[in-house]
């Protein structure tokens, strides 16, 4: 956290980064693995851009859900310097609206964003690879009458062979914001970029109630990536979204983790 006597740092607004991720047991084997190793390197990526950032002291805050929803640090958003990754084991069901109600009710001043100091908004990253098993609409409907998740920049990750993008892109607002791949590889270094994008943007800010898009956020992510853009395609969602979404063939990038030599999720 903030030296007591960096009185510039502790001035600074927070800027406070939540991940929200499946770790249902579709999830198990190869996959919970890539998602634990790219945490740890996105947190790290995280550290490395704070250092030279004087914008905002960052605080991350990580979400799991399956058949229940816990937060890994249960006492809120910790500073980078402060948190530890601690791998994540994924089993049960993927309760998505209880993961939204969870998070409902901690965007709020009386619970985790209780700054000493004013915020930026939010930034809210989701993973999934797979369908809610619960009435997960109805948990949205109330989630987006909170300020900070409807003005959020919010992100989300679609992976493996048949996760629901609709539910994302419901869940983020927009199919421009979500990514969708199979490979692995690719997720892992996305999911490291774009963190680093979004924390960025949400963190430039002009003012603190700037909003940043979650498509702005992914197209930048890619943009700082060498991922060759003729292996990222457009999806269209044709059911309540008519703007393209981005989805990352398998193989692009990673060789290492693809599904040639995974288990069926």
């Amino acid at each position: 956290m903030p030296h007591m006597d960096d009185l510039g740092a502790m001035m600074r607004p927070d800027l406070h980064v939540f991940y929200v991720l499946d770790t249902s047991g579709s999830m198990q084997n190869k996959p919970i693995g890539v998602l634990n190793r790219a945490m740890e390197s996105t947190v790290d990526a995280l550290k490395q851009v704070a250092a030279h950032h004087s914008d905002a002291n960052v605080k991350i805050a990580v979400l799991e859900f399956n058949s229940t929803c816990r937060w890994i640090n249960p006492n809120g958003p910790e500073y980078l310097d402060d948190f530890f990754w601690s791998d994540l084991v994924a089993a049960g069901k993927t309760e998505v609206g209880a993961a939204l109600r969870e998070l409902d009710s901690k965007l709020s001043r009386s619970a985790f964003l209780n700054s000493m100091t004013s915020a930026f908004l939010p930034v809210i990253i989701f993973m999934t690879d797979g369908f809610a098993t619960d009435d997960y609409e109805r948990e949205l409907q109330k989630i987006m009458r909170n300020r900070w998740f409807s003005k959020a920049t919010r992100v989300g990750f679609a992976i493996g062979r048949n996760p629901d993008t609709e539910m994302i892109a419901k869940l983020v607002g927009s199919s421009e914001a979500v990514i969708r791949t199979e490979d692995l590889g690719v997720f892992a270094r996305l999911l490291r970029f774009v963190s680093v994008s979004a924390s960025t943007l949400a963190g430039n800010s002009h003012t603190r109630d700037a909003e940043i898009s979650g498509a702005e956020a992914v197209r930048a992510g890619l943009n700082m990536t060498d991922i060759d853009p003729g292996e990222v395609i457009p999806v269209i969602n044709t059911v309540d979204f008519q703007t393209p979404q981005i989805d990352a063939r398998p193989g692009s990038a990673d060789k290492a983790f693809t599904w040639d030599d995974q288990r069926e999720w």
